[in-house]
């Protein structure tokens, strides 16, 4: 990195006064004062870590932050002429918070070494003052600017519950997935390092697939919606991170929305279920199998997603189950591929198709066919017709003439004047193409 690019990062500096700070050390480098570039970038490192400490207390009111400077104030009361509250700042900020990661915090420690050699009348074999070179000084600078002055406060593991409290009180106004993503990204995980995303994980894995009370239950769906947040940020991670902790992660409820919104979060994240222990692996199994929730997302029980999609067709077949709009798009997100694509109209047809009265079939007709209609491919639209010409409820209701001129118009534009209305007599002659 050259000399201009210190400059140009530089510019991204979190804080105001250590942008100045900044300044100072880069004329004592420019200028070829190396020790003194040296000393004074130790010192702006050390404030610039108080001003992030500060501001978590001030934003987040952070208990680790609290405890660093408290120690740190009574240090510097006792004896102020002492610097140990500086090596000792470094240390618990390390220890107690997740501002640093391990190489961060040995290059700062490694910057206070080279500070020390600076500062202070160390000789050499020569009986010379020590001097360190022009690229020592240089790495110095990018390693700071890089793993500390350019980035803002980051959270420690003591922003949970502010977390829980913040999303809780503003619930009303998050009501969807991405507005729930969007807040919090730009609020939290913005500003946060993978350790404390995975350690949120972890205690929100807790507070909506375990804990069933009142305030959990209030809350259980906007804090699942955070939970997915941080589970796509971290996905790689999450196997390991469950696989390390078997016991907690499959301590789950045995049923309630507690389990449903696990059969949910599995669905998209299916990898994740083999991990668990046999014992969770059952309940969820039991659920799946006898829940109308569980039976529409448990699909990642199966041996593979086009074998749920032929269970959801018996099942609407034999149980006559009834769907809302919210299921349908949910089993249509389960694959982006054209194939379940295809199976998806299926099921869709198949469930008009099972209607067993014409106020039924009306209703049914509506939830399951006109906004999925332009995904339907030849095959599909052949079986949809199929459905309707086998069941007179489907074909005899007073709508249905209505109804099917957008399946005429899906028609018209897979097929041109090449279908063969002929062998679905009832379908056509609704559509007023058969005597």
């Amino acid at each position: 990195m050259d000399e201009f690019s210190l400059e140009k990062m530089s510019d991204s500096i979190h804080y105001g006064k250590t942008k100045e700070y900044f300044k100072e050390v880069l004329s004592s480098y420019h200028n070829g004062n190396y020790r003194s570039a040296v000393v004074m970038l130790w010192s702006v490192a050390v404030c610039d870590i108080v001003y992030k400490l500060q501001s978590l207390i001030d934003l987040y009111d952070d208990a680790s932050a609290k405890v660093i400077l408290k120690e740190l104030s009574t240090i510097q009361e006792n004896d102020q002429k002492s610097a140990a509250w500086e090596l000792k700042l470094i240390d618990d900020v390390n220890d107690k918070t997740h501002l640093l990661d391990s190489s961060e915090y040995e290059n700062l420690r490694y910057l206070q070494k080279q500070r020390h050699l600076s500062a202070h009348p160390v000789l050499n074999r020569e009986r010379e003052l020590h001097s360190p070179n022009k690229e020592t000084v240089r790495s110095l600078l990018r390693n700071t600017l890089t793993d500390v002055l350019t980035k803002p406060p980051f959270y420690t593991q003591h922003i949970f519950q502010e977390l829980l409290d913040d999303i809780a009180e503003s619930h009303e106004i998050l009501n969807s997935r991405k507005k729930v993503k969007k807040y919090v990204v730009s609020r939290y995980f913005s500003r946060t390092t993978p350790p404390v995303e995975l350690n949120i994980f972890r205690s929100l894995w807790k507070f909506v697939f375990r804990i069933e009370n009142e305030q959990c239950e209030k809350n259980r769906l906007i804090n699942l919606h955070v939970l997915e947040v941080v589970a796509a940020r971290n996905k790689a991670a999450l196997l390991a991170t469950i696989q390390g902790d078997v016991d907690f992660f499959s301590n789950v409820a045995s049923a309630g929305s507690a389990l449903q919104y696990l059969i949910f979060f599995l669905s998209e994240n299916h990898e994740l279920f083999p991990a668990l222990s046999d014992a969770a692996r059952l309940k969820i199994e039991h659920y799946i199998a006898n829940d109308p929730i569980g039976k529409t997302a448990g699909w990642f029980i199966k041996e593979n997603i086009f074998k749920h999609g032929d269970d959801l067709q018996a099942w609407i077949k034999t149980d006559k189950p009834v769907f809302t709009p919210y299921q349908f798009d949910y089993v249509l997100q389960l694959s982006d591929s054209e194939e379940w694509q295809e199976k998806f109209c299926m099921i869709a047809s198949t469930y008009y198709g099972a209607s067993s009265s014409y106020d039924q079939a009306d209703s049914r007709f509506q939830v399951a066919i006109p906004q999925y209609i332009k995904l339907f491919n030849k095959e599909a639209i052949k079986y949809l017709a199929g459905q309707i010409e086998q069941n007179s409820q489907c074909h005899d209701r007073s709508r249905a003439r209505h109804d099917y001129a957008i399946i005429k118009t899906r028609i018209d534009e897979l097929f041109g004047d090449q279908f063969n209305y002929t062998d679905y007599y009832w379908f056509s002659r609704k559509l007023g193409l058969a005597d």
